[in-house]
């Protein structure tokens, strides 16, 4: 039954992407406790390994993002009973990723020198949209919570506790004086990021 469940998470997109990068954030938390500077430099390297893997998978992605945007087109015509707060916080969410899946490619291109761009504010701009995301999806999911009883609404709770360390692991990789950025050192932010990793896994499972 494990098996089956294993291979059944496995088989998706968001189930291979969480545990890359768990597996990638629990790599970077290990190589901040290896003393010997050529052990810890060999795992870095290691763990790029997965952060590329993930880069690339997404790649496969855009194709599923462009059918959930016109899903979410077609549902606000032939629905008729819409709660429009919540379907502008989901289409946005929507939006925001697909819009980052297209900025990363090019910032994947151009930093593997096949196209001309900046791929540095290209990837910065991929944390913006990304950080943007979590905090519509941060506040959707209150919003969730509180229309529940707080009793019945813990698999939100869940969700929202992973939402909130991406952020603050995320926020840590902003510009200099933006909100806590480089205030966290590297196992830090890596511990927030396998937290929320493994409550997405988690979930899948």
């Amino acid at each position: 039954m494990e098996l089956q469940r294993l291979t059944r998470v496995f088989g998706i997109y968001a189930g291979r992407d969480k545990f890359l990068r768990a597996t990638y954030a629990a790599l970077i938390i290990l190589a901040t406790k290896e003393k010997d500077p050529e052990k810890s430099k060999r795992i870095l390297a290691f763990a790029k390994q997965f952060s590329l893997a993930r880069l690339i998978f997404r790649q496969c992605n855009h194709p599923q993002m462009l059918t959930s945007v016109k899903d979410s087109i077609l549902q606000l015509k032939t629905s008729n009973r819409i709660d429009m707060l919540d379907y502008f916080l989901t289409t946005s969410v929507t939006g925001i990723y697909t819009v980052y899946g297209f900025a990363e490619l090019i910032a994947w291109l151009s930093d593997a020198k096949i196209i001309v761009a900046d791929s540095g504010k290209w990837f910065r701009w991929c944390l913006y949209l990304w950080l943007g995301a979590l905090a519509t999806g941060i506040v959707r999911t209150i919003r969730q919570i509180w229309k529940k009883p707080f009793e019945k609404s813990k698999n939100e709770q869940i969700t929202l506790f992973g939402f909130i360390c991406d952020f603050i692991s995320g926020a840590n990789s902003l510009p200099p004086g933006i909100l806590w950025s480089g205030k966290l050192t590297a196992r830090q932010s890596a511990t927030f990021s396998f937290i929320a990793s493994a409550i997405g896994f988690w979930k899948l499972y």
